[in-house]
């Protein structure tokens, strides 16, 4: 007879045997990709320039095979099982959630631009970090719920308490060996043992360098390097900082970058926060939508740029980084003096108007009380007339029964009279 303790396994077995099935890619994808033909090369596909959120419209297996294409142009097919790398890539677009912001686009979109790093390196380097730096791109936001690490923290959810630091940067991570544990889809089967657990080293200092608490602190670390005249690409450590820049690179081109909208006009923590009596920073309240344009100024004054601007000096080849983001700064600051502008004029407009109601108000106020004062003469001069009238009726029935008094006297004096005179007579 089973116990209670191997009847909760079994039911966690076949949870996970659910799981396990609703998270892979189906078959009917995987026939799909295998029948689509893409142009190789895709148009732009090797420029900075190529706008990743355009392809979102045009169907399901684009993106998908442009990352299979990608993986081609960079390491050849030879040493790679299709069929495991089909099912892998549709496997991670399953697995990344319909978020606003660290979604599947956003992840095709970091990745395609750490493929033109690579591309553009000259060997800088190796295979194996190569692949393992192209594959963090494309899953370093697996599964992401549109929550940031503190809010995990506060909100003391299971993933935090899993991962107390970089809390969803460790779960990507995770999220990442499920899916190559998968029956057909590891696509690093080829690799020998020694190689497989040095990609996947690679890897996790990728994807946990994509955490912001961490990115400033290796930010700082290559600026000292590189000020000091000491970076070498013989060095591993230079060269694996250099990879922490992943998580902005996408960030070069307007289109992409104006995503970030959506960051703040649907953005849920600052819904959840206000629900829970919280008042939400503007980055996160949709209220404050109108403050985007100064927050992405911020953003890429004290961030971009001046990573794009370290990332150059490393590898000269990314320049267009560089030039992108100081062609977004310039959009964003038109767009946030343009709101500037039309919010002061706003102001101006609302203190004019309440002036001009107040004024408005006095004359109004003045006008009732005139009509109040004259209401309140004309009501006391009808309860005086009232009053009057009533006077009057008061003095004629008192001059009525006086009359009546007197007629009764003078009517009783003559009957004594006339008795007087009888009495007399007699």
């Amino acid at each position: 007879m089973e116990t209670i303790k191997e009847k909760n396994d079994l039911l966690f077995q076949v949870a996970l045997e659910v799981l396990s099935y609703h998270s892979k890619c189906s078959d009917y994808e995987y026939k799909n990709i295998t029948e689509i033909e893409v142009m190789d090369p895709y148009p732009n596909m090797e420029t900075y320039a190529f706008d990743s959120y355009a392809l979102s419209s045009q169907g399901l297996f684009l993106m998908p095979s442009l990352v299979i294409q990608m993986t081609k142009n960079l390491f050849s097919l030879q040493r790679f099982g299709l069929d495991e790398l089909r099912r892998f890539v549709l496997t991670v677009r399953k697995n990344y959630r319909d978020v606003p912001y660290h979604n599947w686009t956003h992840a095709f979109a970091v990745a395609h631009s750490m493929y033109l790093v690579i591309r553009s390196g000259n060997n800088r380097f190796t295979a194996l970090e190569a692949l393992a730096m192209f594959f963090a791109s494309l899953c370093h936001d697996l599964d992401h719920r549109g929550r940031t690490n503190s809010w995990m923290k506060n909100e003391q959810t299971p993933l935090a308490a899993v991962y107390s630091t970089s809390t969803m940067e460790h779960h990507h991570f995770n999220q990442t060996i499920t899916i190559l544990q998968h029956e057909g889809h590891n696509i690093f089967s080829h690799l020998s043992p020694a190689e497989y657990k040095t990609v996947l080293g690679y890897m996790k200092e990728c994807i946990l360098a994509t955490d912001l608490a961490l990115f400033f602190g290796n930010k700082s670390k290559l600026k000292d390097i590189v000020e000091k005249g000491q970076f070498t690409w013989d060095n591993l450590e230079h060269r694996l900082v250099t990879t922490s820049y992943d998580k902005l690179l996408n960030s070069g081109d307007f289109p992409s970058s104006f995503a970030m909208p959506h960051l703040l006009t649907y953005n849920p923590i600052g819904d959840l926060e206000k629900a829970q009596g919280k008042t939400p920073i503007a980055m996160k309240d949709r209220n404050t939508a109108h403050e985007l344009p100064a927050h992405q100024v911020g953003f890429l004054v004290g961030i971009c740029l001046p990573c794009y601007e370290l990332l150059q000096k490393c590898i000269p080849e990314t320049k267009p980084l560089v030039d992108g983001s100081q062609s977004n700064l310039q959009k964003w600051s038109r767009m946030a003096q343009h709101n500037r502008a039309a919010l002061d004029a706003m102001n101006k407009n609302s203190d004019e108007s309440g002036k001009k109601g107040a004024k408005e108000s006095g004359k109004d106020n003045a006008s009732k009380s005139d009509k109040k004062d004259d209401d309140s003469e004309e009501k006391q001069d009808l309860e005086e007339k009232k009053s009057e009238n009533e006077q009057k009726e008061s003095i004629k029935e008192e001059e009525k029964h006086v009359d009546e008094e007197e007629k009764e006297k003078t009517e009783n004096s003559i009957e004594n009279s006339e008795a007087d005179k009888e009495k007399a007579s007699d």
